[in-house]
């Protein structure tokens, strides 16, 4: 049984390999990245490697920046645990949830880092879009919460104030951004505004906003 641990470590990256590069479409598919503890490539699908040239790597260049900058975060002590996250905008103005979290090798095998690649969704990209309308912490996070759909109830249960209050957080983000209605304000943030800019490749500003 004393090769029980590689078999297994093999076995565990073999299957997340295997099952995130079964997708006929990889530029969309969730993508894989394999790291030693010393930042050395084990293992990267089809489907990252689609994601990581988006990112601006060469052929036969070392990984992105920001592969390493959330590996990096994973091994800083955190009292919430094992999964480091970020959110980047691609060279195709499309914006990419990276995320980090180990992978135990087992006893006695130094674990290794499992980097994970896929489109960010609209509540991920949400937060950073309103910081350019000017919108308060308090704003921001309604308007999150509305683009995840939750109802006025759930969003004051979910942040532990009235449903007034939440009604009167909308009514300021409404008329900062120019809407009239929750499904207006979520068509115009992430439809109207953010997507077709994406798809013409315009520039972002410091904040995650188009310039």
């Amino acid at each position: 049984m004393a090769d029980w641990p590689p078999l297994a470590e093999g076995l565990r990256t073999g299957l997340l390999v295997a099952a995130l590069e079964r997708d006929p479409e990889p530029a969309e598919a969730p993508g894989l990245v394999v790291l030693d503890q010393d930042g050395t490539v084990v293992a990267v699908t089809e489907a990252a490697q689609s994601w990581l040239a988006e990112l601006g790597q060469q052929p036969s260049a070392p990984l992105p920046e920001e592969v390493y900058a959330v590996a990096a975060r994973l091994r800083r002590p955190d009292p919430d645990g094992s999964v480091s996250r970020l959110r980047v905008r691609t060279r195709a103005g499309r914006w990419l949830s990276l995320h980090a979290a180990w992978l135990s090798a087992g006893q006695g095998q130094p674990d290794r880092v499992a980097v994970f690649l896929q489109p960010a969704t609209p509540a991920e990209v949400a937060p950073v879009i309103m910081a350019a309308y000017g919108l308060t912490e308090q704003e921001r996070m309604v308007t999150g919460l509305v683009c995840q759909g939750l109802s006025t109830g759930q969003i004051a249960a979910r942040l532990v104030v009235s449903g007034y209050t939440v009604q009167d957080h909308l009514k300021s983000v409404f008329d900062k951004t120019g809407v009239r209605s929750r499904r207006e304000l979520v068509a115009t943030i992430l439809r109207q505004h953010y997507l077709p800019q994406a798809k013409h490749g315009r520039p972002v500003g410091p904040a995650g906003f188009f310039a």
